[in-house]
């Protein structure tokens, strides 16, 4: 009874204003009980990662956080200036809140009312010139716990060692020229520990300088980011000396406009911030929001944001924009995951997120109401300028690194948590401090020699260093011993002459500087020698090359054109002449760098040898890969080859290191296309090993004394391991061939971990086969095929019980075939029918909201006879709710509800129909005039947004829309329920 009290409260409210059910998406607002109902934030707008969320906050959504406010996106930056849209946000009596210049976006303010809401977004959307109207999302700050205050530096000590801040601190202090932004609640400026820390302010909700910070929030955030340190006083910040942006976008509730945050992360950017900090999350992303993130990046800003406090793999946004650093929270004390971090792999690292203490306003605030000056708290919130303070000590360490240097920087120094789900784990200080590369210059680089591996040395006071000559990769990075960095690199492969040395500092980690000390040298390799085959011979078929060379790879020329490579000494190459023209060829040789990485080293003289051969050609081959396993698929593959001219043909079959295994003469062949079948056997008929192999065509013929060779290569493949077939999914299915759009296909799916091809068979409780279907493209590993019900001519099967199975064939002809699975085919078919469900009128629960709004006794044996007597405009109301049981369907497509009975005078009936959002639905009301009994149609609602659990919840009301009584006498209510079912 107190339930449908309550919803008839709230409906009469809509019946009074005369709005629309969409002002009561959610008629039980949560707001804190410090604010005034006409300030509490939308329940179901997001909640940020600040902080632990109470037990009973309510779930995430994405509404729109203000119905007043728009974002409007425009072509250009001009747009946002344009006289269309100054005339229309005249007609709309509406303002500019805020301008986004270089996001060609800008923010405005509509007059209250539901009918401007509705139809602003459509007028303003439908302007020339603008390309989207976004509906701002709210960040808000989920509230912290009240603990009791501890001692302050004492205090702090577990999480800061976790994280080695005092070891980071003793390489680094920061400086007051590095600038963190704490877009947040505001900051209590004039507190002892942040009195000279902030060096600029801005308000983006009033545009003032204003920042007091009545949430607490974000002095909290300031005070763990960049307190100041070392003053003999309150708390220690992470950042040491850096300096603060106090930068604040929330009201004094801790909620947050979207537009506000824009507008602040512009300020902050265009007011020298190296770090912005933003220790707000919720699960809806904002076009807006990420332009102005990526425009800070574009500024070289780097941005850290809180994962959030949802306990789950949701992704929350602003972290999980890209290139943000997302920051979940670790519990120090148990060394774990914190129960309420958010997490998954969208985040990026984790820092402490438990007992964190830090600064609050002085006089008090409304996330910490018990406290002044210091509290402590939970959250990924107060995790997040942990992050914030390291980085900053990262850019004082080296103010030339980039954004992106240092968030590398910071990802590679983390340890531990790696099974928590935290990205790469918890945040060290020290780690991220000896990860930035150095800013010192190395000196006295030199290359003590000029041919083979010459030594190269450099001086430094860095930990490392790398060396790099030309423009070519750089070194992998060497320790500096006693001041001096030791080499060695190879020249082979580059040119002989003048080539210069870079050596650049390093840290410990190898991560190095741009810039170092450049040299000068000379390489001077001896050029290797081509030994055979001699000047003017005469080559046919396969022959062997051979040179010598001072070291490195060694690669043979023939016309300038790499023909073959070897990569040790002796050198040796094996060549097929018949794959050039017959003529005569020039061949020389020339060293590489290992891995051929480059070939510019010295080459030997020229030799001129001819090339005579005869050119046989393997045309065609059925099948590249075999299985010789006699079981009759894919155990042979026919070679087709090709010759110009009678010749003696053999076949080799050779494996992957080039051993012959196997020799079949063919004899002399009439040129021609011939045919051979490979049964994958060696020379003693046995099957080969499962491999690589090449099948080479040696052909000869020998003409006035003269023996000619010709060669044909190519490659094959045994396998015998027949592919595996995992996960099928789709056993004990039911289809419905109409097509309807209802389980109309049969969609069986597998993993296939290796490669081939997946055939689906169906066949008949009798054991024939009805249909054999090839499946569909694959997706990674996963495939699936898709059965209508049908045969190959088209034809529905019958109805009954089916066993289906699934083969999977490689192209070497190996099968594996499922175990048969069932599926059953049926006859019904989806259609659309009327379910009419009719109860007495007395069984409802029966109240009103005055003396004056009741009941009293009906004509009928079971009737309702409700009465409304109150003062007319009044807004008091009598109702009866009804609680239907709809029968199973597969879609509800409508709702009509009626009532039977008569007025004593002319009355009005309407009903409000609860939705499944829990929002409230009042389609209409219909004038019961004074006549005799019928039924008489209240209303007709669409069913898909009303049907909960296969309940209908729906109430009559009487309303005080005429003077004097009103008055219904119900005999019976009846649901018409229009539905798509099965039949």
């Amino acid at each position: 009874m107190a339930r449908v009290r309550m919803l008839v409260a709230a409906a009469v409210t809509v019946l009074l204003a005369g709005t629309t059910a969409e002002a009561l998406a959610d008629p039980t607002p949560t707001a804190p009980p410090t604010r005034p109902a006409s300030s509490s934030a939308d329940p179901g707008t997001p909640t940020t990662g600040a902080t632990t969320a109470p037990a009973s906050s309510a779930p995430a959504s994405s509404a729109p956080a203000d119905p007043d406010v728009l974002i409007l996106h425009t072509d250009t930056s001009a747009g946002t200036r344009s006289a269309a849209l100054r005339g229309e946000l005249r007609r709309l009596g509406a303002t500019v809140r805020h301008t986004f210049g270089s996001q060609q976006a800008v923010s405005v303010q509509l007059p209250a009312g539901t009918r401007v809401r509705r139809d602003a977004a459509a007028r303003l959307g439908a302007l020339p010139g603008v390309r989207g109207v976004e509906r701002p999302v709210t960040r808000t700050f989920d509230r912290a716990p009240d603990v009791p205050d501890d001692p302050k530096l004492a205090a702090q000590r577990a999480y800061l060692d976790a994280v080695n801040a005092p070891a980071a601190w003793a390489r680094q202090h920061g400086t007051a020229a590095v600038r963190i932004a704490v877009i947040d609640s505001g900051v209590d400026v004039g507190h002892p520990d942040l009195a000279g820390k902030v060096v600029g302010r801005f308000n983006a909700v009033t545009g003032s300088s204003s920042v007091g910070d009545a949430v607490g929030h974000g002095t909290f955030v300031a005070g763990v980011a960049a307190a100041d340190t070392g003053n003999g006083i309150g708390v220690a910040g992470a950042g040491y000396d850096t300096s603060l942006l106090a930068v604040k976008i929330a009201d004094r509730y801790g909620d947050i406009a979207l537009d506000d945050e824009v507008a602040g992360i512009r300020w902050a950017v265009a007011h020298g911030a190296d770090v912005i900090n933003l220790s707000i999350s919720g699960p809806a992303a904002s076009t807006a929001e990420r332009k102005a993130i990526e425009y800070a990046q574009r500024k070289g800003v780097l941005v850290v944001a809180a994962a959030g406090n949802e306990h789950s793999t949701t992704k929350q946004y602003p972290a999980a924009y890209r290139d943000v650093i997302a920051v979940g929270a670790t519990d120090v004390a148990s060394r774990r995951r914190a129960s309420f971090s958010s997490h998954g792999a969208w985040v990026t690292l984790a820092a402490p997120g438990t007992g964190i203490y830090s600064t609050v306003p002085r006089a008090g605030s409304e996330d910490f109401p018990t406290h002044a000056g210091y509290a402590r708290g939970d959250g990924t919130s107060f995790a997040t300028p942990l992050v914030a303070g390291a980085a900053a000590l990262v850019k004082a360490q080296n103010p030339a690194m980039s954004a992106a240097a240092i968030r590398a920087a910071l990802v590679r120094a983390t340890r531990g948590y790696a099974h928590s789900d935290l990205g790469r784990g918890q945040l060290d200080f020290d780690l991220a401090l000896r990860h930035a590369t150095p800013t010192t210059r190395t000196s006295g680089a030199a290359a003590l020699g000029s041919t083979g591996a010459i030594p190269l040395v450099a001086t430094s006071g860095a930990p490392r260093v790398a060396f790099r000559v030309d423009a070519g990769p750089r070194l992998a990075s060497v320790p500096v011993v006693s001041g001096t960095a030791r080499s060695t690199w190879s020249s082979f492969g580059y040119a002989n002459g003048t080539h210069r040395l870079t050596a650049v500092d390093c840290s410990e980690f190898g991560e190095c500087a741009a810039q170092g000390a450049t040299t000068t040298f000379t390489v001077a390799n001896a050029a290797p020698t081509l030994d055979s085959p001699p000047r003017g011979a005469t080559v046919s078929g396969r022959f062997t090359a051979s040179g010598t060379g001072p070291g490195g790879v060694l690669r043979l020329l023939v016309d300038g054109r790499e023909a073959a490579v070897d990569r040790t000494a002796p050198y040796s190459f094996t060549l097929n002449a018949g794959a050039w023209r017959d003529a005569d060829h020039r061949l020389a040789v020339q060293t590489c760098a290992a891995g051929q990485a480059r070939c510019d080293g010295p080459r030997s003289a020229v030799t001129t040898v001819t090339f005579d051969s005869l050119h046989p050609a393997v045309t065609g081959l059925s099948r590249t890969r075999i299985s010789p396993n006699g079981d009759g698929s894919g155990d042979t593959a026919r070679v087709t080859f090709t010759l110009p001219e009678r010749q003696d043909v053999t076949v080799e079959t050779r494996d992957a290191a080039g051993t012959l295994r196997s020799r079949a003469h063919l004899g002399v062949l009439a040129a021609g296309r011939h045919h051979w079948t490979w049964r994958g056997h060696g020379s003693t008929g046995r099957r080969l090993p499962d491999g690589r192999y090449r099948l080479a065509l040696v052909t000869a013929r020998t003409a006035q004394g003269v023996t000619r060779h010709g060669l044909s290569v190519r490659s094959a493949a045994i396998d015998t391991v027949a592919p595996r077939l995992r996960s099928v999914r789709g056993n004990r299915a039911r289809l419905y061939p109409a097509r309807d759009g209802y389980r109309d296909a049969f969609r069986p799916a597998a993993t296939l971990p290796d490669a081939g091809s997946l055939t689906l068979t169906v066949r008949d409780s009798a054991g024939h086969r009805v249909r054999t279907l090839r499946a569909g493209p694959r997706h990674g590993s996963r495939a699936a095929a898709t059965w209508t019900g049908r045969t190959a001519s088209g034809r529905v099967v019958r109805a009954g019980r089916y066993r289906w199975t699934f083969t999977v064939a490689d192209s070497a002809g190996n099968r594996t075939t499922s175990r048969p699975y069932r599926l059953t085919v049926s006859a019904q078919r989806l259609r659309t029918v009327v379910r009419t469900l009719e109860r007495p009128a007395h069984t409802a629960d029966v109240g009103g909201t005055a003396r004056c709004a009741t009941r009293r006794g009906s004509a009928w044996s079971g009737g309702l006879h409700l009465v409304n007597r109150c003062r007319q405009g009044a807004g008091d109301v009598s109702y009866a709710a009804y609680v239907f049981t709809v029968p199973k369907a597969h879609r509800f497509l409508r709702l009509r509800l009626s009532a039977y009975g008569y007025a004593g005078r002319t009355s009005e009936l309407s009903a409000y129909y609860e939705r499944t959002d829990g929002g409230l639905e009042i389609p209409g009301a219909v004038r019961v005039p004074r006549t005799r009994a019928r039924w008489y149609p209240v209303s007709t609602v669409p069913a898909a947004s009303h049907v909960m659990h296969r309940r209908v919840r729906v109430t009559l009301i009487l309303s005080d829309r005429y003077r004097g009584a009103n008055d219904v006498d119900i005999r019976s209510v009846r649901l018409r329920v229009t539905l798509r079912t099965l039949v």
